[in-house]
């Protein structure tokens, strides 16, 4: 039996409640009844004494027999009523480490995946008792779906159908794709995969995947595609698209940081100046109108046409 004083606490925890509730127990009965050896359990007892609320004054601290405890293999506990029954969750803890947990099987492989499903499979056996009420949002359980059907594809190597949202058309498109791997990276879970529609690689948000269908046919094999390591940038635009300069104010000076730039030029008063390509200006709109009023186009002067017009749109809603 581990001594860890985390395992240690979960037997302690374990242990108080039940003589609570059964009264004097020799030391036998207990370990058995806890699974546990009989020396382990009297180390335990030893360290209990120390236990109770905060302040550690004599009346605060649980009491445990130790000379009945010695004589006589016996254990008494006094000074404990306040753990007379095991720690329970309420619906609210219960619901927020459900979430978490599923938040964390999206990125996990091997044992600790392993792990996490048991964990969730003994809190939903729980509500399933009616012991607790577990609030999952139905998106949070959708996506964790949904990344376990890709997992499998990419393991069995078969076609996947996908319905995929695309915020910069605001539509739904329907694809098939070769899926090659699921990878996470900055906050989000995304689909590695050879798109048959755009004939390239591409990569999908899991959390934007309407419908993932597994289909019987077996998925293409794509060597020249290579998988992507840590260090890689999760979007690298095409070098045909077209370049975009923009003077940004200190206050939008992380877009540099945070989307690929071909280049960048300090100007006064903290500004600076960035190029980079533009793959979709629906999408640089949406950018230039988050940053407004902290930017400004410098060239093409269709784009920053296009980003004024988009701006007074915009303000006409307020009208």
């Amino acid at each position: 039996m581990t001594t860890g004083a985390k395992e240690q606490v979960g037997r302690l925890l374990a242990l108080v409640p039940m003589i609570r509730r059964e009264g004097e127990m020799s030391v036998e009965a207990a370990a058995t009844a806890l699974g546990m050896d009989p020396e382990q359990l009297v180390t335990d007892l030893r360290v209990l004494i120390y236990c109770g609320w905060p302040g550690w004054m004599p009346g605060d601290l649980i009491e445990v027999d130790l000379e009945v405890l010695d004589e006589d293999g016996l254990i008494r506990i006094h000074n404990a009523d306040y753990l007379s029954t095991p720690l329970r969750l309420s619906a609210a803890e219960a619901s927020a480490i459900t979430v978490a947990l599923r938040t964390l099987r999206e990125s996990a492989q091997g044992e600790t995946l392993q792990s996490l499903d048991g964990a969730l499979a003994k809190i939903e056996a729980v509500a399933e008792e009616g012991r607790v009420e577990v609030h999952v949002p139905e998106q949070q359980r959708g996506i964790g779906e949904t990344r376990s059907t890709l997992t499998r594809a990419c393991t069995d190597r078969r076609q996947v159908q996908l319905t995929y949202y695309v915020p910069a058309r605001d539509e739904n498109t329907e694809r098939t794709v070769d899926p090659l791997e699921v990878v996470d990276r900055e906050g989000a879970s995304y689909l590695q995969a050879w798109c048959h529609l755009a004939n390239g690689r591409r990569l999908f948000r899991i959390d934007r995947i309407v419908d993932a269908r597994v289909l019987e046919s077996s998925a293409d094999e794509h060597p020249e595609v290579e998988p992507l390591s840590l260090t890689d940038r999760l979007f690298t635009p095409s070098p045909d698209a077209p370049l975009v300069t923009l003077r940004l104010k200190p206050e939008a000076r992380w877009v540099a940081e945070y989307y690929p730039v071909e280049s960048t030029k300090e100007r006064a008063r903290g500004r600076l100046e960035v190029t980079l390509r533009v793959a979709d200006e629906r999408w640089l709109n949406r950018l230039l109108l988050r940053l407004a009023p902290h930017v400004t186009v410098l060239s093409p002067q269709e784009y920053a046409d296009a980003y004024a017009a988009a701006a007074q749109d915009a303000l006409r809603l307020y009208q």
